[in-house]
């Protein structure tokens, strides 16, 4: 995303902030990666783990979803968008930006289940894991959703920056509510669509 684009961002009333963060990788083929995580013991949460959750392939996606925890029923199946909450979430997905499911690439702050619980220890063994999906799908638009996914990346104050454009490994990032959340406190979920909203016009 270049300088005139993301000025172009700010005319149309979106904010944006020049940060970028450092980030370091495993260096590892995508087949070599997918393996990697599908046999990691490195922290507790291999324990709870049914099955490992990535992407099969690197698809050509337009935009890249970053999320903290894998729900229970993927957990079970070992298949992405398995829970309703997120078979709603790919639905608004398709009629809100038009995307059809290979150009939408999900990823995980946690690879394995984590019953929805954050250890610092294990965010270190696994972000690598992320930093290395990112050299291999170029999506220019990153949707991180909830407030760990966001400070996991290296980011502060989630309120003060839901829903506005951040320049994140040569990409827009916008976080904004995660669906665990929502569930909880579904008087946001205007605001939440609303952010959804905004990406369309840069996919």
């Amino acid at each position: 995303m270049n300088k005139r684009s993301l000025y172009y961002l700010k005319a149309f009333g979106f904010e944006y902030f020049n940060d970028q963060r450092q980030i370091k990788h495993c260096n590892l083929s995508f087949k070599e990666l997918n393996e990697r995580i599908r046999a990691c013991n490195l922290c507790y949460f291999s324990k709870l783990r049914k099955h490992s959750l990535m992407e099969k392939e690197a698809k050509n996606a337009k935009i890249l979803i970053y999320q903290a925890f894998i729900d229970k029923e993927e957990n079970e199946s070992g298949e992405f968008f398995a829970s309703k909450n997120k078979q709603e979430f790919l639905r608004l997905c398709k009629e809100l930006l038009n995307l059809k499911e290979d150009e939408i690439y999900f990823s995980y702050m946690f690879k394995c289940f984590s019953n929805f619980k954050v250890d610092d220890q294990a965010l270190k063994l696994c972000l690598p894991y992320f930093y290395n999906e990112l050299e291999f799908v170029k999506a220019k638009i990153i949707l991180c959703l909830g407030q760990e996914a966001f400070v996991s990346l290296g980011f502060e104050n989630f309120q003060k920056y839901k829903g506005q454009y951040m320049r994140y490994n040569n990409a827009l990032l916008l976080p904004s509510y995660d669906l665990e959340f929502l569930n909880k406190n579904p008087s946001f979920y205007v605001d939440f669509i609303e952010d959804i909203k905004k990406i369309k016009g840069y996919l």
